[in-house]
């Protein structure tokens, strides 16, 4: 039996108005044991190893709801940031990493800023390997230490393109036209292959999700790249299995322009109408949303997931989160690949999200626990199994991290200020000094680690360079990227 009491400064679990100070924890075989006076749960277990430091701050480690396990952002590869319609046709010139090195990397990454879990909507770089693939994923993000939902892609219409797609592919000169229609395949499988392919990455991680490492969700890819059909074989396929869906939604101004051009509604107004609607599936960016639409998620249990840094970076828009925190829905932060420095920095991403709400001026305030809550507990809602508490508290897996106070309150900061609210002003990857999952030291801020860290990004890199000594990723996209501008455009 591995026992060990934590004794922050402060701590919060995740759920409570304020910090709790004279707290301890008691972590017996990755589980919280119990929250009590230090004295109290050292004469409880006497045994346990004692960690104690008055320069931190304890809270539940905090979840990535949306990302991509890249390993290295498109812009290292002439892909620069422009809206997003534009810039998925740039994704030509990105290297095919191998999956478990840029998950392995990226969740060395992530756990050193206090994430415990990640979702992770695949991109593969093998349709025909996806099962594989999925399988190194999950073992990369398990080597870093870090909890992943694992979300394979499912599409079968519109690919590239939205709306009108053979009046742009007419529009286009040769030898573009050609070129480009014949990089066009809507549906790489049929659902009951898709469903096969769950059914097979699910039994090659058992072991995995056994342990509590690693979950599965259906991913239609997005909204106008699925079928309805599609959608509602999911639907029925994951409450059958107890299963969750998780799709890109709303992203653009221009995916709403498709659902009301396609049905004269929104997406989420046609979604209720054909009852894919619900507490099973999850919408990750969910910018284009008005207030019916957000009306209908509070009652349907649906679970939204900002990637505020993504939608700065792709012109996508911002995400209405005071609404939101007033309806009381349940959303989670994403990274989505796209962190505001390319550093997948977590913590920053928590001041993006609170900074960058749809409302301005003096009501555009947000408190900052609940976008506290949305890191942590409202990303664990994500999840259909609770892989990640996402709170700290007795009976729970020990997913948690503790941040300095002294990094957060440096230069100077006046006594009695709430740690919490600070933390979300200035914290940064540097304030993190542990992260733990499942009761397993995932990250410290020690020469150990960061020479793991560095490890890991030159073994990314160098095979980074290996790929390119073969393909070096130049690709002119300028006459279609025009084409594909005009096209949105109009």
């Amino acid at each position: 039996m591995k026992e060990f009491i934590v004794v922050p400064k402060y701590l919060w679990d995740g759920s409570a108005a304020a910090v709790a100070e004279h707290q301890a924890v008691l972590i017996r075989d990755g589980v919280v044991a119990k929250i009590g006076g230090k004295e109290q749960l050292t004469a409880e277990a006497p045994s346990a190893q004692l960690m104690e430091n008055e320069d931190w701050l304890m809270l539940p480690a905090f979840v990535d709801a949306h990302d991509h396990g890249r390993g290295m952002s498109p812009v290292s590869f002439g892909a620069p940031d422009q809206a997003l319609e534009m810039w998925l046709q740039d994704l030509n010139k990105l290297p095919a990493i191998p999956h478990y090195t840029a998950c392995y990397y990226d969740g060395i990454r992530l756990a050193s800023c206090g994430v415990g879990t990640v979702l992770h909507s695949h991109n593969p770089n093998d349709f025909s390997k996806i099962k594989d693939e999925m399988i190194a994923t999950a073992r990369g993000y398990k080597d870093a230490g870090v909890r992943s939902i694992l979300c394979p892609l499912y599409l079968d219409q519109n690919k590239r393109i939205y709306y009108n797609r053979d009046q742009f592919i007419a529009s286009l000169p040769e030898p573009l036209r050609t070129s480009f229609a014949a990089g066009i395949r809507d549906q790489i499988m049929t659902m009951d292959q898709y469903l096969e392919l769950v059914e097979a990455i699910r039994d090659g991680l058992k072991e995995e999700i056994a342990q509590g490492w690693v979950e599965i969700q259906l991913h239609p890819n997005g909204g106008q790249w699925c079928s309805d059909g599609a959608l509602l074989r999911m639907k029925e396929y994951a409450l059958a299995h107890g299963m969750n869906i998780h799709l890109h939604l709303l992203e653009t101004q221009y995916q709403a322009e498709y659902a009301q051009r396609t049905w004269g509604k929104s997406f989420i107004k046609h979604y209720q109408d054909i009852g894919f609607l619900g507490s099973w599936v999850s919408f990750a960016h969910a910018v284009w949303l008005d207030e019916e639409d957000l009306q209908l998620i509070a009652a349907s249990g649906a679970r939204l997931v900002t990637n505020p840094s993504s939608n700065l970076r792709l012109r996508s828009g911002t995400f209405n989160m005071r609404r939101a925190a007033q309806l009381g829905l349940h959303c989670g932060i994403g990274l989505d690949g796209c962190a505001f420095d390319d550093d997948q920095d977590y913590l920053r991403e928590i001041r993006v999200a609170w900074l960058n709400n749809r409302h301005n001026g003096v009501d555009g305030n947000v408190p900052y626990l609940d976008v506290l809550k949305m890191a942590t507990s409202g990303g664990a809602s994500v999840a259909a199994s609770q892989l990640s508490p996402g709170v700290i508290r007795e009976g729970a897996n020990a997913d948690f991290v503790c941040v300095s106070l002294n990094k957060i309150f440096s230069p100077y900061t006046d006594p009695g200020l709430d740690p919490l609210a600070i933390l979300v002003q200035r914290a940064t990857r540097d304030s993190v000094e542990l992260t733990f999952v499942n009761g397993v030291q995932t990250w410290e801020k020690s020469e150990t680690f960061r020479n793991k860290e560095a490890q890991a990004e030159k073994q990314i890199c160098d095979v980074i360079r290996q790929l390119r000594a073969a393909d070096d990723g130049k690709r002119d996209n300028s006459v279609l990227l025009a084409h594909v501008h005009d096209f949105y455009a109009k």
